[in-house]
Parts: C-alpha cells; structure tokens; sequence
C-alpha cells in the first residue's frame, strides 16, 4: 500500500473517530447545533424570555401574534435537531395554537401593526379573554409534554420550561382586576420574570 493511501486511510479513521466521540449528551450527533447541549437550551429560554418582554409592550389586541411569533422564533432553533423533540413539540404546540385562535378571531376592522420587520395581526377585543384562556391552556399543555421527557433531558429543558411558566405568569398577572395591559406594574413583571429566568440553570 502506497504511503498516499495510507495517509488517507489514517485521515478517515480520526475524522470517525471524533464524529463519534462528539455530542453534548449523546443525542442527535455532534457539534454545537445538534445534540442536547446548555448552549443551545439557553439560546432557546432567552428568546423566549426576552421576547415574551418585548411583547408586553404591544397592545393587546396585537399580542398574542406577538407571542406567536416569539414561539416560532423559538421553535426555529430547534428545527432539525432530534434531540430536543420534545421541546420542539411543545413549542410548536402553542404555536399552532396561537395560529388557529388568531385566525378564528382576526380583527378586520383594525390594520395590522408593523414592528421593526415583524407585523403582527390584531384579534378582536371581544376575544381576547377567550384567547388568554387557550394559551395558557396550550403553555400547560407544552409544559407537561416536557415534564414527561426522558429524565436525562430534564437538565437542558428546565430553562426552557421556566420560560414558558413567565409566559403564563404574565398571562395572569396582566389580566388581574385593575392592573392595565402596558401599565408599568405589567412591565415590570415582565422585566422581573425575564432576570429570573436568566438566573436559572
């Protein structure tokens, strides 16, 4: 066998060799974008926080397209890594949830609303409790999916799952007799639960 041969055979064997040693928890592969990983399950709750933040100074009318998109935004990271299938499931959950309602419920009356490059589309007033209902009912929903993930997952989707619960505190918080959606009482739950949920993990 030639010494070029050889060169390559020794190449193929290291280049397996670390495919197979890689993977953060030994789910879905290796490298950073793929396997269970603190990287990638942090990237996820801060979207998710920080844009359950943002959204809280939209009106409501225009809110729940917000979250929406903020569970899209989320759920997105995770498009094509198997090892957080149940995360994606959870995500994706509320998501086609806020899809369906929003949908059902479209103001017509009232034009959507441009955000930076987003444009979120209003629901009408008269359904907006009904909505508040279906997504926490959905975040719970999301919620119980991940709590029955296999336990040596339980460690990368615990941020992510006290992500979702500021989403459904928020949900509470805003809607309790006088306390106004906008009001700084609700802003500054939400920048609390955001800190929160960066501490954790």
């Amino acid at each position: 066998m030639s010494i070029f041969r050889v060169a390559i055979l020794g190449l193929f064997v290291i280049s397996a060799g670390a495919l197979h040693a890689g993977g953060d928890a030994g789910y879905g592969g290796s490298g950073s974008s793929v396997g269970l990983s603190a990287a990638t399950s942090k990237s996820v709750a801060n979207t998710l926080s920080r844009g359950f933040s943002r959204c809280e100074n939209v009106e409501w009318v225009y809110r729940y397209d917000c979250y929406r998109l903020v569970y899209k935004r989320s759920g997105d990271k995770l498009r094509g890594n198997t090892a957080y299938s149940e995360a994606q499931k959870a995500l994706d959950l509320v998501e086609n949830t806020l899809s369906a309602a929003i949908a059902k419920n479209r103001d017509p009356g009232t034009k959507p609303k441009r955000r930076g490059f987003e444009v979120y589309t209003p629901v009408k007033p008269s359904a907006l409790p009904r909505m508040k209902q279906q997504t926490r009912k959905a975040i719970q929903q999301a919620e119980t999916i991940l709590l029955r993930a296999p336990e040596e997952k339980q460690v990368y989707y615990s941020r992510i799952a006290d992500a979702l619960n500021s989403n459904k505190a928020l949900l509470r918080s805003a809607l309790l007799k006088g306390v106004q959606p906008g009001s700084t009482a609700v802003r500054l739950a939400a920048v609390a639960l955001h800190r929160l949920v960066g501490l954790a993990g």
